[in-house]
């Protein structure tokens, strides 16, 4: 018997093994290329948009800015929605249809049964009951809940007054019909209902983390969170980047075109500009001022009906004077602020801005006699110190407060000493009273003018001046029994110069929405109260 040789074994052992070693290169080379390839294709189809600060909440109820607004935008919907361009078409949402009687005063609304939560849980009419009581519910102290006032006894509600929600003008009929009773004829109400304070929120989610009504409850920070819009949570990395994607279960999926949403945390304009310039974005929030001009390269200048604006704490001495108040603005010159630091807006002579639809343009506004102050009135105004001006660390925003700081000094001999901070202790600051002056803007949550006077109400929310005038509150309360449009708008108007009077908010500028809008993003929504949804935006590669 003949022994085989070492190479004969060899050579058995390669032709063996060679198929093996082909397979095994040629998966490398096949799975790897397509892993490549559904990377790029991912990559192609992510939206990359700049925030401008960490979210406080993206929880409907309890968010609060625009910006966070947008996020909650993307993944909940109400029972209306917006459209892709504009403000005056109502688009079904949760809401496949509604009815409304001959007064316009009650509302049906029958609901879409494909719409469900993303965890598969039907949305019914008892959903929407139950979450605008949980918004309205006093210690729950959601800021928006003024938002639903038009709603019978609502007001009474959340003030503590009735404590029976079931006199709240909100009612299941069946699983799926919601009626929603006014107190009055509101023409503007299905607008109303686009605003991120209407929508749902999963009532079965919120109870199995914590209270319904508990401010504390982490619910929609988890990584699972359950929603009904568009897109879903992915992940919330804090201070850096929130990634939703598209949600599979949405009644309308096959109209969603961009797979997933990025949100990348960058406060500093400079460097949303640097970001987007490197191609890591596609959107930025702002424009950095020095950079404005009427041929920048993908810039966009958008109008909308915002308001930069000083609130000043009335409840702060000197600033409880009318006169000081009226004095630091007649200081203040508009038109070099645009010109030198903001780069964009027109000067703002009152609160509402000026491109509200249909609100009345005359030339009788409250226009306060020039104010010239005695030394004993600016004595008042040095006597406690430098008056503290806070902000938020935008840099557009210290660059404001830095100018407005030369002009006081140089017209008045006022020092005023700035404070910068991030987002949400600025907001904390105001909210609790320790500031003299601060920088804000604020941006409508529906076209009309009541969303703007209704501010400086005197039991507002978002009274931030701690203003309070009986008169000015008669004549808004006057506005809503009111049924003629013109009628009610003139009595906004006589509000409007009352409080131009008493100047407890200096307005600077109706602002444009500035911002970089890559080339590859198609159908980009625009809106006057800046409403977003994602839905009909697509990427081009």
């Amino acid at each position: 018997m003949t022994r085989p040789s070492c190479r004969n074994n060899l050579i058995e052992w390669v032709y063996t093994i060679l198929p093996f070693i082909l397979l095994g290169v040629f998966s490398f080379v096949f799975f790897g290329c397509s892993n490549s390839a559904s990377k790029n294709a991912e990559i192609a189809n992510t939206l990359r948009i700049s925030h401008p600060a960490e979210p406080n909440a993206i929880d409907p109820h309890q968010a609060i800015s625009v910006a966070e607004g947008n996020i909650a935008s993307a993944l909940f919907e109400g029972l209306v929605t917006q459209p892709a361009r504009g403000d005056t078409e109502i688009l079904p949402g949760v809401a496949s249809s509604w009815t409304v009687n001959a007064k316009k005063s009650k509302f049906v609304f029958s609901l879409n049964p494909n719409a469900v939560w993303s965890d598969g849980t039907p949305i019914d009419a008892n959903t929407f009951v139950e979450s605008y009581k949980r918004i309205l519910t006093p210690r729950f102290a959601a800021q928006n809940a003024v938002l639903f006032y038009d709603i019978l006894n609502a007001e009474e509600f959340h003030k503590g007054e009735i404590t029976d929600f079931s006199k709240v003008g909100v009612s299941a009929i069946s699983n799926y019909e919601l009626e929603i009773e006014l107190n009055r004829s509101v023409p503007y109400f299905l607008q109303k209902l686009k605003h991120f304070a209407w929508f749902p929120v999963p009532i079965h989610e919120i109870q199995a983390n914590g209270g319904l009504y508990s401010i504390s409850n982490s619910w929609a920070s988890n990584p699972n969170l359950v929603s009904n819009g568009p897109y879903v949570l992915a992940s919330w990395q804090r201070n850096l980047r929130i990634s939703i994607v598209k949600n599979k279960r949405y009644w309308d999926a096959e109209k969603v075109s961009v797979a997933s949403i990025e949100f990348h945390l960058i406060e500093n304009t400079q460097s949303q500009y640097r970001a987007f310039q490197a191609g890591q974005i596609d959107v930025t929030e702002e424009i950095p001022s020095e950079l404005k001009s009427p041929n920048l390269p993908n810039a966009r200048f958008d109008p909308v009906l915002s308001t930069a604006y000083l609130v000043l704490n009335t409840e702060s001495s000197p600033l409880n004077s009318s006169r000081a108040r009226i004095a630091l603005s007649q200081a203040i010159d508009r038109k070099l602020l645009i010109k030198a630091v903001l780069k964009s807006g027109t000067p703002a002579n009152r609160f509402t801005p000026k491109s509200m639809p249909g609100y009345p343009l005359r030339s009788d506004l409250a226009n306060p006699a020039l104010v010239t102050l005695a030394e004993i009135e600016l004595d008042a105004l040095r006597a406690n110190g430098p008056l503290t001006m806070i902000v938020s660390n935008r840099d557009v925003s210290i660059d404001v407060a830095e100018a407005l700081q030369n002009m006081w000094e140089a017209k008045l001999g006022i020092d005023v000493r700035i404070q910068n901070m991030e987002f949400r202790t600025f907001l904390t600051r105001l909210d609790e009273g320790d500031y003299d002056i601060g920088y804000i803007a604020w941006t409508g949550d529906y076209a009309h003018a009541y969303t703007f006077l209704d501010v400086l109400r005197s039991d507002g929310l978002h009274n931030r001046s701690r203003w309070k005038h009986s008169g000015y509150d008669n004549l808004l309360d006057k506005s809503l029994t009111q049924h003629d449009s013109k009628s009610r708008l003139e009595t906004l108007y006589k509000a409007e110069n009352l409080l131009m009077e008493e100047m407890p908010i200096i307005p600077i500028s109706w602002k444009t929405k500035d911002y970089f809008l890559s080339s590859r993003v198609q159908n980009w929504p625009a809106s006057l109260v800046l409403l977003r949804t994602y839905k009909y935006v697509h990427l081009q590669n």
